[in-house]
């Protein structure tokens, strides 16, 4: 698969998401190519596709990729750990062995990207972006955005939030 950057790096954020893209992307033993699961413009997440999405989790997330997630969002391996269900203890143990995520937790990574993204397109900053994911909100009943994402529902109750601010409309 061949990835064309239209721009450089420009934040260390931006320099996570290529890394954690590149571990994403990365083929397994039973692949000789991955198949292109993303649409980056610049060093942005475009899209990623249902069947693209599925592919991944089939194959697998390495809990390596707790670090470059982290530095993304701008949270430290603890607390995303937490966010991906897995006691920071055993997260660590299994990035060290550089074994893959249980399957929850790696929905959660694909979740967790989708959402830094729709914030990205959302506010004027990254940095804007990272802080409005993680600070509390009163429309979420003083969770964070990042907090209520732990589940699909609250991840969905998320984008229509971000969805009303980008587009204008009720929530």
């Amino acid at each position: 698969m061949t990835i064309r950057i239209v721009s450089a790096i420009t934040s260390p954020r931006s320099a996570a998401l290529i890394a954690l893209w590149a571990m994403l992307d990365a083929p397994d033993t039973h692949e000789s190519r991955p198949e292109s699961t993303r649409v980056m413009v610049g060093t942005r997440l475009a899209s990623l596709s249902s069947a693209g999405a599925c592919k991944l989790l089939k194959r697998g997330i390495s809990s390596q990729a707790i670090g470059p997630l982290g530095d993304y969002l701008g949270l430290g391996k603890g607390v995303i750990a937490e966010y991906l269900d897995l006691d920071r203890s055993t997260a660590n143990r299994r990035a060290a062995k550089g074994q893959m995520l249980p399957i929850h937790s790696a929905e959660s990574v694909l979740r967790l990207l989708e959402l830094g993204q729709m914030a990205t397109d959302t506010f004027e900053t990254e940095d804007e972006a990272s802080a409005w994911l993680r600070r509390p909100h009163p429309m979420l009943d003083g969770d964070s955005p990042l907090e209520l994402a732990k589940t699909s529902y609250g991840a969905q109750r998320v984008k229509d939030i971000l969805i009303a601010i980008r587009y204008g409309g009720v929530v």
